[in-house]
Parts: structure tokens; sequence; C-alpha cells
């Protein structure tokens, strides 16, 4: 686990929001808190859901941002800004696949409950953490190193500059 604060928040924001950079990451979790609170995450409804849209989700169970990202930002346009707000990504199970895979970890996705990063922005900072989960038992920080690693590697491949915490 890393904690990082992002140094160019207005840009940052514009790669969550406007743009395509987080748009594959599962949405788990989300609150905004403006006049109110919004949140929003979690499984999606299969019952919202044809049969036909329900094969084109091939089994996944959780929203892409790109599919939530167009209700956030309705929530946090406006002439002002958003008290606060968190986002709980994961890494897809796609990705998350690759990953293990490219670098020869010694571990079976099904072990995995997954790989996040938890954006949190309060008194107009960015915070992000990353984050680590099993579905066992695990002595081995291998994956955990890696996933922190890529991370930075993905921060700095879409110019996102961060400090370590």
């Amino acid at each position: 686990m890393i904690a990082l604060s992002v140094v160019d928040v207005k840009d940052f924001m514009s790669k969550v929001l406007v743009k395509n950079t987080f748009d594959k990451f599962y949405i788990c979790d989300g609150e905004i808190e403006t006049f109110t609170s919004f949140r929003f995450g979690g499984r999606l409804n299969k019952g919202y859901y044809s049969s036909d849209e329900i094969e084109g989700l091939d089994g996944r169970e959780t929203p892409f941002w790109s599919e939530m990202k167009p209700f956030a930002y309705q929530v946090i346009r406006g002439k002002k800004l958003p008290l606060s707000f968190k986002l709980v990504f994961q890494l897809s199970d796609e990705n998350m696949s690759w990953l293990l895979t490219h670098n020869h970890v010694n571990v079976s996705a099904s072990d995995i409950g997954g790989l996040y990063l938890n954006v949190k922005y309060e008194k107009k900072a960015v915070t992000l953490i990353t984050g680590t989960s099993f579905k066992t038992f695990v002595m081995d920080k291998t994956l955990e190193q890696l996933w922190d690693a890529t991370l930075l590697q993905f921060m700095k491949q879409n110019e996102i500059i961060v400090e370590k915490l």
C-alpha cells in the first residue's frame, strides 16, 4: 500500500471526469458531497438489462468507470467545487489477469479479491491510496508491491504527477 498526493488537481480531475484515463477501471464505490450527498457504486443490477445486454457484460458484476462517469460529472460540474468526494476504483479482471501473466506472478486470479485505487478529494487536495485484497491469507507481498509499482507507472504514463506521502 502506498499513499500519494496529486500535484496538479485540475489536470487530474480532467483525467478522471472528462478524459478516458480511468474508464477501464471498475468503480466499486463513490460518494460526492455537494449541497447534499450522492452515493453510487456496487454491483450491476442485472434486472435492469435485457438478456442480450447481460450476455454483453461477459459475466462482469461491477460497472466500469466509463459507465458511471457521466453521472458523476453531472453532480460535480457547476460553479462550486464539491466539498469532497471519494472514488474506489478496482483494476478490471482482464487487466488483472494481464498483470499476473505478464509479470509471472504465481497467484491465481481467483484468490485475489481486488487491486484497488482509493481517490479522495478534500480541501482542494487529492490523495490516492492503493490497496490489495486477497480472499485467503497470504504472507507474500509480491503482488502488493507489483500493484504499487504498476500504479506509479500508470501515473507516469498518463502524466499525472504525484508525490509519495
